[in-house]
């Protein structure tokens, strides 16, 4: 019997995703398990957040679907070899997030062993990753579709 993967296991195979986490581990001396395990609490709290909040389901469907300027590996190098750049994606999370945020880094941190600050900076600097590769899913590019997109995660 074949066993089938979930919404979320399917997104954690992305490319984009493996690349997000792999150079978000490395920047900030983590292991790709525990910032694998950090997406996997904190994208169904995000996603639950977004079905309730239409500004932050606006925010995150605008950034799914605005290319990135740059393969996601060069943008990670950037990224990694600039601490203001590194400081403007948790600045850029925490300002999506609002007032959630300190929930989900207490989730993320007390699921993976690490602590919230850890949290919120893993979680912000892969996010741009995850943001490509729930466009990329989005083959209708609504919001509508984006909206059933996280709903599947949440589920």
């Amino acid at each position: 019997m074949a066993t089938t993967q979930s919404p979320m296991q399917q997104l954690m195979m992305d490319s984009a995703i493996q690349t997000s986490v792999k150079m978000t581990a490395q920047m900030l001396g983590m292991s790709e398990e525990t910032v694998t395990k950090i997406l996997q609490v904190g994208l169904p709290m995000v996603a639950r957040v977004a079905d309730e909040n239409p500004e932050l389901l606006k925010t995150m469907f605008a950034q799914s679907v605005k290319l990135m300027p740059e393969s996601i590996q060069s943008f990670y190098s950037k990224v990694a070899s600039d601490p203001e750049a590194q400081q403007r994606l948790v600045d850029e999370f925490r300002t999506m997030a609002g007032p959630m945020m300190e929930s989900l880094n207490r989730e993320a941190a007390s699921a993976s062993g690490i602590s919230a600050s850890q949290a919120e900076r893993a979680m912000a600097t892969s996010f741009p990753g995850v943001a490509q590769a729930l466009g990329r899913e989005n083959t209708e590019q609504t919001e509508t579709g984006f909206r059933q997109r996280l709903k599947d995660l949440a589920a």
